[in-house]
């Protein structure tokens, strides 16, 4: 009976630990507000979406049916003869490639480089642009303009994405030999089940492991960035890859807007699961010509940028500074908070950390949250962990299984996917440049040095509120 009623005891503390985390000084009403507010965007997006089939047809822009295919040959080659299987000629496939080859050097390699360059060598910039913080959040000094992490975040990631779409699309190819039943539910599933989870699984992990209004900017950006692409949508609409593979280039009968979505690939998923899920729903599609950009493209590139800009790759750092320097001065508790302190008084460029610390003639110090034990949090089981290498990994995977299985079912060209980069890309930059680093992360890190009192607890994350004074709640400290 004492086992059973200390059991009970110990699940009801958990649970209340997570409710009063998760509020966090607020009732269940104003979280639920709040959580509307921040994913408005979405809401609005899906209501468009849902409703687009109401919009008159007569007011509706004329369908650009080829516009899709012809980008993507000539921006990324001509690699499964698909101009001599639509026009029985193949004279021009080689100067697909010269056009994608110039499309590459021009535009993802020399202009990227010299915007690089225009920022930090001629116009001087001292500090990450993007990442205004990141001596704090992934080096343990001054940012550096010449490291590659700088250069490919994010003026390279275009070109990355070019690669690694070029690469995925020769093992997606439109044939009976490529097909099959273990690649059409792989498909299936990062398709469909990813495609609706990760982005939630994503929130969950930004608002447990990083700074409250992190999964704000989040939402925001993932809510505007579908809003766009919607309108594109409608004022642009493009066919897919499997109206023309079905109908053919110059098809003009189905090229309206009475034509009924097509699930293409996922039919195969549906005669190997024995439904007409996927046939039906796609059947009933509000926007058969939204080709471009590709939401399933864009969405996954959000949360992978958020994965490897947001997972703090120094953490662990004081206390292992402090097991290796116990013969000095300093206590590890000290070495835990002064590590951050420096490298922020090296910040001399806007948008700077202030580093004043005198306050009525006493100096304001790091704010202490908990003791970390060395012992502990050194443990080898850890170390996946402190270098942020399961988010990263998570993220990057997510976004180059999603191409493929776009791809493989037949869904989105890889210029689709590639403007669905380019959508998420800006939508990010903007919302960190606007929001998330002058207001979320710079705010939270003035909490954290004392420069602001917390008064809503909002120095800590959910995790480390859910484990205050546990051994635990370093682990979910992006300063830990």
């Amino acid at each position: 009976m004492s086992d059973r009623y200390d059991g009970s005891n110990a699940v009801v503390k958990i649970i209340k630990r997570l409710y009063f985390g998760a509020v966090n000084q607020r009732n269940v009403l104003t979280l639920m507000l709040n959580f509307l507010v921040n994913f408005s965007p979405i809401l609005l997006w899906l209501i468009i979406f849902k409703n687009a089939g109401a919009i008159p047809i007569e007011k509706r822009p004329k369908i650009h049916s080829k516009s899709a295919f012809f980008m993507d040959i000539y921006l990324f080659g001509d690699f499964w003869d698909e101009l001599l299987y639509q026009y029985n000629d193949d004279r021009y496939r080689v100067v697909t490639f010269v056009t994608s080859f110039a499309f590459a050097v021009v535009c993802l390699v020399l202009f990227p480089l010299a915007m690089w360059y225009f920022v930090y060598y001629v116009k001087k910039i001292k500090y990450n642009v993007i990442e205004w913080y990141d001596h704090i959040f992934h080096f343990s000094n001054r940012s550096n303009p010449k490291r590659l992490r700088v250069l490919v975040v994010p003026f390279l990631l275009p070109l990355l994405a070019f690669l690694m779409l070029n690469l995925e699309h020769t093992f997606a190819v439109q044939t009976n030999e490529n097909f099959e039943k273990w690649k059409d539910i792989l498909a299936w599933f990062s398709y469909v089940i990813l495609h609706l989870t990760a982005p939630i699984l994503t929130a969950v992990y930004l608002y447990v492991f990083q700074p409250p209004g992190t999964v704000k900017c989040f939402a925001l950006a993932l809510g505007f960035q579908n809003l766009i692409s919607v309108c594109t949508h409608l004022l642009l609409p493009m066919a897919p890859p499997w109206f023309i593979h079905l109908y053919g280039i110059n098809d003009v009968e189905h090229v309206n807007y009475t034509q009924k979505g097509y699930a293409a690939g996922l039919t195969r998923v549906d005669s190997h699961l024995g439904t007409h899920l996927n046939n039906a729903g796609f059947h009933m599609s509000p926007i058969v010509f939204g080709a471009v950009p590709s939401l399933h493209s864009a969405m996954a590139f959000q949360c992978f940028l958020f994965l490897i800009t947001r997972s703090t790759t120094l953490k662990n750092r004081f206390a292992a500074q402090a097991a290796h320097e116990l013969n000095a001065d300093k206590s590890p508790e000290d070495l835990e908070l002064a590590s951050v302190d420096e490298t922020t008084q090296e910040i001399d460029q806007e948008p700077p950390v202030t580093v004043e610390r005198e306050n009525n003639g006493q100096v304001i110090s790091y704010l202490k949250y908990y003791d970390q034990d060395p012992s502990f949090t050194e443990r080898w089981y850890f170390a996946i962990f402190n270098k942020a290498i399961l988010p990263r990994f998570l993220g990057t995977g997510f976004i180059i299984l999603q191409w493929w299985a776009t791809m493989y079912l037949d869904h989105h060209y890889r210029f689709d996917l590639f403007v669905g980069v380019l959508y998420a890309l800006f939508m990010h930059i903007l919302i960190n440049n606007l929001i998330l680093q002058p207001r979320v992360l710079t705010r939270w890190i003035q909490i954290r040095t004392g420069q602001e009192p917390d008064t809503k607890n909002e120095g800590r994350t959910l995790g480390m509120r859910v484990f205050e004074n546990t051994k635990f709640e370093w682990f979910f400290d992006p300063l830990a």
